[in-house]
This record gives structure tokens, C-alpha cells and sequence, in this order.
């Protein structure tokens, strides 16, 4: 039989905001998949690590993207071959994914292609990153009728909650705007993570920060 694609979320960055499903798909994986930078396992591996330890001794596929577009749809399908290649033995592979597989996620470059090829894929959520940190402030993300706006970098002048992505290398023009509109700014840092840094003044937030920066504005 034909082994199986898993896609598991593993959260924002503590390890014990895993699924108890992403700790069971990850523990009975024969393969795992994750980003890396240089040949090292990424953030993802770590923080699965954290809650499976068992992962050291399995095989890895490491994934190695380039940042910029150019030679990236080649390497989705050197990826996917790769995959396709353990799957046809019957193996089954867990493909890590930061927050759920869902949203931002390397994970749906590749599985179209697998998928056309006849394997079968499943899709465990994760905790996603503005979930964590609604959770470490100890602020609701939305009440009653409130909107919700999610952009990666961009400010928008919206009644309601505005979740900024990707907002670390864009921080000083954001709080900029943040200020003239009179309102409240959150910024959360490598949530869960040991690195992580919390600010809750927008006058306090740092004009730059990490790529796992999230901006929360009422």
C-alpha cells in the first residue's frame, strides 16, 4: 500500500500548544518533512522536538527553499518528488508546517503535485500564531459582531481587529500609522518560543523586529 502525506501544524512556537493528533501523526510517521536553512532543521522540527522527542531517530527530508521567487516552483517540485518517491514504498510522511498547515503554509506548493500523482493527504490543524498570541495577552482576537482584517504588512484603517502578519521588517511605518488613528497596537515576537518578546505600547514596539512578528491593532 502506498504510504500516506500528512500535513501537522505545530503551532506558534511552544510545544505544548501541539495537538494530541500532531503528537500521533508525528510519533507514527516513518518520515518527517520540514523546513531548513543550510541543511539544519528549521523552527518547525524544534518545536516538534519539544513535544515528541522520539523525532531524532526517524529519517528527515529536509526542505531547503530559496527565499526569492526565482527557482522556487523548481524546488516545490524537487520536494514533491522526493515525497513521491517515500510514499511509493509505503511509507507515510509528516510534512511540519509553524501554526496550521492552512494558512501561510509551504505545504499546499507541494501537495497538489502529490496528490495528482494518486497519494493520499491529510491535514492536521494547528494552533495558528495570532490564536497564541490572543492567548498570551489575554485579549479576545473578536466579540459579538466584530470584524476581523488579516494582512501581511499592510495597515488598514478597519473598525475592528486588524492582524498584521509578517509585520517585523514594516514596524516603523505601521506604528505610524497605528498613532495617527488613535489606536491600540499589540506586538508579539516568536510567540512560545524562548526568544520571545511581548510589547504592549505601540509607543514601546521597536521600529524592527524578527520574521515570526505579529502586530494586533483595535
Amino acid at each position: 500500500m502506498a504510504g500516506i502525506l500528512y500535513a501537522v501544524g505545530v503551532g506558534p512556537g511552544d510545544p505544548e500548544l501541539l495537538t494530541l493528533k500532531a503528537v500521533k501523526v508525528i510519533n507514527k510517521a516513518d518520515v518527517i518533512a520540514c523546513p531548513a536553512k543550510g541543511g539544519t532543521a528549521g523552527v518547525a522540527y524544534e518545536i516538534a522536538k519539544g513535544a515528541c522527542p522520539e523525532i531524532e531517530e526517524k529519517e528527515k527530508i529536509l526542505l531547503d527553499f530559496p527565499m526569492k521567487e526565482e527557482g522556487l516552483d523548481a524546488a516545490h517540485q524537487e520536494v514533491a518528488k522526493r515525497i513521491v518517491d517515500v510514499l511509493g514504498k509505503g511509507r507515510s510522511v509528516a510534512f511540519l508546517t509553524l501554526g496550521d498547515p492552512g494558512f501561510y503554509s509551504t505545504f499546499f506548493y507541494i501537495s497538489e503535485m502529490v496528490s495528482d500523482m494518486g497519494f493520499e493527504i491529510q491535514i492536521v490543524s494547528g494552533v495558528t500564531s495570532f490564536s497564541g498570541i490572543s492567548a498570551r495577552l489575554n485579549i479576545p482576537i473578536a466579540l459579538g459582531r466584530e470584524n476581523v482584517l488579516i494582512t501581511t504588512g499592510e495597515f488598514k484603517d478597519f473598525d475592528g481587529t486588524l492582524i498584521i502578519m509578517k509585520a517585523g521588517s514594516k514596524l516603523k511605518g505601521l506604528k505610524t500609522c497605528v498613532i495617527k488613528c488613535g489606536k491600540k497596537a499589540w506586538l508579539v515576537e516568536n510567540c512560545g518560543m524562548e526568544s520571545e518578546k511581548v510589547y504592549e505600547d505601540v509607543h514601546v514596539i521597536p521600529d524592527e523586529a524578527g520574521y515570526f512578528s505579529v502586530l494586533i491593532v483595535k
